[in-house]
């Protein structure tokens, strides 16, 4: 049996973790090369627990980099793949998934990939067959938990470290090389940070950008999505999948929703509940303090996954600028998700909530750590008054056992004091001023 090692001396540049679908590699330049592709933080984590031969899940939407990062991992190993997304790999393990075994003790290789294994869970129960019996070492890729939280799915308890992936993180890319302010963040807001779409937004291409995120939505989003739910109503779906995006990182009225679709507000919920088993919609719970129940709104918020898949999804890319409200509502949707990313990526265990009390204050995000609370409020503006604050100073008030410190995340410069408690911080420090030293 081979050793599962790593030579960490042919580490590329700082491009090299790229995923490029298949359908968009006719957009990508002649002159683009493996070596020039993005590395990925989550890198350092999944290698360490490879190199101690465990097995991982990784999981994350389509086109985030699953695939390559994984044979990036491997390439220099002597490894078994099996892709389920092929039709006729597929059907070979659907008519008899244990053929699995036979296979990978014939192949004589103890290094195994399995690509998007939601399609054929049932394989499961033969790779842990293998794990416990001959000690092979798996890596797994999923883009939908749907099926793998069904009852009888083994999920490998004990046996598996799961990772989750997401689009590019900030502390991906140079984040400080932009113009600053809000002209800087606008094309990562608009077209959002899916690896092949950050490129060419950034890059100078922004209609082909746009093309691909409409064809992420209508091969992705509506098809597939649709077909892993065994969704009947097709029209219903579809209109709800435009209003979803539209009301991202907003509170959400299941009833309202279903007057507008013509549907039960069970199946909005349903709905709801189907784009986060398939990883498209993080769902953001509101902080309801023991002291404020009956006080604090309790209803969920869901943000899309990617605001560039967001705007595709609520049909509003193209040329044109958007209001100032509009971007506002993407910048708090960014903050949110990179913290949500800030938090996986180094596998810290956190939750982010919202909170909002009937007399109308708000905080936008509450990062809670060690029994600590981070109260963060999102201003789209480059200046910011004292008086931008004030539901800050009241929720620090309110609850001063828990939240000793306060911020406000805005789109200028130069950090701002604007008080003992509270600091304005801008987005391009969100990660090195404020989260990385809250969760120390």
């Amino acid at each position: 049996m081979s050793t599962l090692y790593f030579n960490r001396s042919k580490d590329k540049g700082k491009w090299e973790n790229y995923f490029i679908p298949r359908i968009w590699l006719k957009y990508l330049p002649f002159s683009a090369k493996m070596e020039d592709m993005i590395d990925r933080i989550l890198k350092k984590r999944v290698r360490h627990i490879l190199d101690n031969r465990i097995s991982i899940l990784l999981l994350g939407p389509r086109q985030v980099g699953k695939t390559t990062f994984i044979k990036e991992l491997f390439k220099d190993l002597d490894y078994l793949e099996y892709n389920f997304m092929e039709s006729r790999v597929r059907r070979r393990f659907e008519r008899e998934p244990s053929s699995i075994i036979d296979e990978i003790e014939g192949s004589g290789k103890s290094i195994i990939f399995i690509d998007e294994v939601q399609k054929i869970p049932e394989v499961l129960d033969n790779i842990q067959v293998l794990m416990d019996r001959e000690k092979r070492v798996f890596a797994i890729t999923g883009s939908s938990t749907r099926k793998l939280k069904r009852k009888e799915v083994n999920l490998l308890p004990g046996r598996v470290v799961t990772f989750n992936m997401d689009p590019l993180f900030s502390g991906e890319y140079d984040i400080h090389s932009s113009r600053g302010g809000q002209e800087g963040i606008k094309d990562i807001l608009k077209f959002g940070e899916l690896p092949r779409i950050f490129e060419l937004a950034s890059g100078g291409k922004p209609e082909i950008a746009v093309e691909l995120l409409y064809t992420y939505v209508t091969t992705y989003l509506e098809e597939e999505v649709r077909a892993e739910a065994l969704v009947r109503n097709i029209g219903a779906f579809s209109k709800f999948l435009k209003l979803a995006a539209e009301e991202s990182g907003k509170i959400i009225s299941f009833r309202n929703l279903s007057q507008d679709i013509g549907v039960p507000h069970t199946t909005v919920s349903e709905y709801y509940k189907i784009l986060v088993d398939c990883l498209i919609a993080e769902k953001i719970e509101a902080l309801v303090p023991a002291t404020q129940r009956g006080k604090a709104v309790k209803a969920s918020k869901y943000l899309f996954f990617d605001t560039g898949v967001a705007n595709a999804a609520a049909e509003v890319l193209g040329p044109a600028d958007y209001p100032s409200q509009y971007w506002g509502g993407l910048f708090e949707q960014w903050v949110g998700l990179t913290i949500l990313k800030f938090l996986k990526i180094n596998g810290i265990k956190a939750r982010l909530y919202y909170w909002r009390d009937y007399n109308g204050r708000e905080v936008d995000w509450v990062l809670e750590y060690r029994d600590k609370w981070l109260p963060i409020e999102v201003k789209w503006s480059d200046t910011v008054k004292k008086n931008a604050a004030k539901h800050l100073h009241y929720f620090l008030e309110s609850f001063p056992a828990k939240a000793e410190q306060g911020a406000v995340v805005f789109t200028g410069t130069n950090p701002t004091r604007i008080s003992d408690k509270v600091t304005a911080v801008p987005y391009t420090d969100l990660v090195p001023r404020l989260l990385k030293p809250f969760v120390a």
